[in-house]
């Protein structure tokens, strides 16, 4: 069992947030950041990369520069993986959530199923 944090908003929706390591944030870094919407973090990284290939390329730096993007996309998976969770936890406020309890379950749905259950039987 994983311990995640139960967030709702004013419409109804509600969010698990696990605890800790994010290995969705650690393989699809920007991509996962855009589909949580958030937005300036994921389109940062994306153009922070974009940035740094051009420069390498135009430098001509060749297997030195394939050496230093790698590296740079290693640190980059790792500090995403590690903070990923914890940047959501403070998205979603900004978006309307509010935090109401952490639960642990197996996953995210199994999560959000346990806390409305334990909290609907009032």
């Amino acid at each position: 069992m994983k311990q995640y944090k139960i967030y709702a908003n004013p419409q109804g929706n509600y969010e698990a947030v696990k605890q800790g390591w994010s290995w969705p944030a650690f393989f699809f870094s920007f991509i996962w950041a855009m589909v949580k919407k958030m937005w300036g973090l994921g389109v940062g990284v994306l153009i922070a990369f974009l940035v740094l290939g051009f420069i390498i390329g135009a430098s001509g730096s060749g297997s030195g520069g394939d050496a230093l993007i790698r590296v740079a996309s290693i640190i980059v998976k790792i500090i995403f993986g590690v903070n990923g969770n914890k940047w959501r936890e403070s998205n979603l406020p900004k978006r309307g959530y509010e935090y109401k309890e952490t639960v642990a379950a197996a996953n995210p749905e199994g999560a959000v199923a346990l806390y409305m259950k334990e909290n609907s039987e009032g």
